[in-house]
């Protein structure tokens, strides 16, 4: 099967590229380096290893009129020191597509991430979407295919009738910068089976085979955004479990322009744990969250955006009543070049206080960048703690652009707390664009 597969995938890669009007490639290659101790209680360079490991990324797209060849591909691979398999591989996307076929239809065919409304995921299969009306106001999509493998292979596909994701969503645009959509989303996982020792009634152990029950899933959502005057902005969603037959998300924002540079903005979101149908899950008690958040912020002349921003998270009614919410407050300034923040936690979640900075600069025009970077924060390991922890990290980089396809970053890293005295990372890579007509 896998065989055929490949077969299948390298006669498209081909054709595509034999036919192609454009081609679209991106390749990047990076290796990352660290150490690590092996060996407990280890000291001095006893029990610690060096590790080496690269990564590859290639984005290729190949078009011919309305047809198009797409894909991302992802390996990795120790260099120094094999960690697990030692080497791994990762299709996110592999699909064929249509744009705008007889003036009303879009589709994907193969590996692809679904954006619809309740439905969002990984499938290998189908993708539509039907565009109806003078402006092309309705639009109708639907998918369906075998959910992808956790780890983005072609390997240990279950039955499709134990293993698939079918939805659609029903969008209208008919009112000049409003969006309304209406979704629903199926979605079943069968768990792979697997072999356990367990006591039998003469309480011997003995091999047995533990075979899970399917998992499913059923929603229906409702989404809108708005824009008025172009300067405020309105957004919202809520997402209805079928089979439980509740709320489990609901969202509200808004973004308002009160000055020519100064933006109010407000939310409110609720949120409720998503728990499939046939799961364990079921008996356990659970929490549900409501978040209110606010927030303000002014653009200077120079380009310098100052914010503030302040939210907080309510949670069911707890044993001690007076810590059943968290705080989180944000302000800072942020600018192209450079910015600083400072973020604070209190109440039920834990305290914490974090300061993060940044810096980049164009040391010579379109060639030569650097990039710094800095963060350090203050917490509690845990509610008895007496005395707060103190963490420091951050990264200096640099790219290198010999011409406009070609860019070679070198980046390092390092971190210091209560249980690392110095951790520090380096990471080297190449990245390489080409754009042509054919």
């Amino acid at each position: 099967m896998k065989i055929k597969l490949l077969s299948v995938i390298i006669i498209l890669f081909f054709t595509g590229i034999l036919h192609a009007q454009s081609l679209n490639l991106r390749f990047s290659t990076y290796f990352y380096g660290w150490q690590r101790a092996d060996s407990i209680g280890a000291t001095g360079s006893e029990g610690k290893t060096m590790h080496l490991r690269g990564y590859q990324n290639l984005l290729l797209e190949v078009n011919k009129d309305k047809w198009s060849f797409n894909t991302l591909v992802q390996t990795e691979e120790d260099v120094i020191e094999k960690i697990d398999k030692g080497f791994n591989y990762r299709f996110y996307n592999l699909y064929i597509k249509g744009t705008n076929l007889f003036n009303a239809l879009d589709l994907k065919l193969g590996r692809q991430y679904v954006f619809s409304g309740a439905g969002k995921g990984p499938i290998d299969g189908l993708y539509f979407k039907v565009k109806a009306g003078k402006n092309k106001e309705f639009q109708l999509t639907g998918y369906g295919g075998v959910l992808t493998p956790y780890d983005y292979t072609f390997k240990n596909y279950p039955k499709i009738k134990d293993n698939f994701m079918v939805g659609g969503q029903f969008s209208y645009y008919g009112v000049r910068n409003l969006f309304v959509g209406l979704s629903y989303m199926l979605k079943n996982r069968q768990m792979p089976s697997y072999y356990t020792l367990r006591l039998d009634t003469a309480f011997n152990t003995k091999e047995v085979l533990v075979e899970l029950d399917s998992k499913s899933d059923m929603t229906a959502g409702l989404d809108f955004n708005y824009t008025y005057m172009m300067k405020h902005n309105f957004f919202g969603k809520a997402y209805y479990d079928l089979y439980r037959n509740k709320l489990y998300r609901g969202e509200f924002n808004a973004r308002v322009r009160v000055m020519d540079n100064m933006n109010v903005s407000a939310g409110y979101t609720y949120r409720e744990p998503q728990l499939s149908y046939n799961t364990i899950f079921w008996v356990f008690s659970y929490k549900r969250t409501h978040e209110v958040e606010g927030g303000l912020d002014y653009t200077l002349k120079n380009g310098m955006n100052i914010y503030a921003k302040v939210s907080d998270v309510i949670y069911d009614k707890t044993v001690d009543s007076l810590k059943n919410n968290s705080l989180k407050i944000n302000v800072g300034f942020s600018h192209p070049s450079f910015g600083l923040s400072f973020v604070r936690y209190m109440g039920y979640s834990g305290e914490s206080d974090g300061v993060n900075g940044y810096y980049q600069r164009e040391i010579v025009k379109q060639t030569l960048s650097a990039t710094a970077a800095v963060s350090f924060s203050r917490y509690y390991l845990g509610e008895f703690e007496s005395d707060k922890v103190n963490s420091f990290s951050g990264l200096v980089g640099f790219t290198y652009r010999p011409s406009p396809q070609i860019s070679i970053d070198a980046q390092g890293q390092f971190l210091f707390n209560r249980i690392y005295k110095l951790d520090s990372r380096f990471l080297i890579g190449i990245n390489y664009w080409l754009f042509k007509k054919l």
